[in-house]
């Protein structure tokens, strides 16, 4: 269950990992999408966005990742031409996490169970070009949203 829960947190934090905001040195051409930012931040805090239950309960689970994964789907959408490429990458990485967590039922403990589940969200966590692309886009992030990346 431990590798499971640490997949999860790196997943949603790969698009998310900025530390904390303030909002001194947010650029004006980028407000909204740092505010779409900020919003994808507050929904993925923790393992399971707000919301501990999720690790037990398979319906609040699909609430918080049908969530998280909206809201990136739109920050994509949104995101400035400097980062696009970069958020679209990492949002493939949520798509298909929850992609995953929808094929079982959105069910922590049955998944933690399940070897080949756990080695699909580890991988896609730990795939080197998100990572990267999660790197530019903290740069971006602290540039222009007053995040202080971690």
């Amino acid at each position: 269950m431990k590798k499971l829960i640490i997949a999860t947190i790196a997943g949603a934090l790969v698009l998310t990992a900025c530390g904390s905001s303030s909002s001194d040195g947010v650029n004006e051409k980028h407000a909204a999408f740092c505010a779409l930012a900020k919003d994808l931040e507050t929904a993925s805090a923790g393992p399971h966005g707000e919301d501990p239950a999720a690790i037990t309960n398979p319906k609040v689970m699909k609430e918080v990742w049908t969530n998280v994964t909206a809201l990136s789907k739109k920050m994509a959408d949104g995101a400035p031409s400097e980062v696009k490429e970069d958020v679209q990458t990492m949002v493939g990485g949520i798509i298909a996490m929850n992609d995953i967590f929808s094929k079982n039922g959105y069910d922590l403990q049955g998944m933690a169970k399940d070897v080949k589940v756990r080695e699909s969200l580890a991988k896609i966590s730990s795939e080197p070009s998100t990572l990267e692309a999660s790197q530019r886009f903290q740069k971006f992030m602290t540039k222009n949203c007053g995040i202080e990346a971690n």
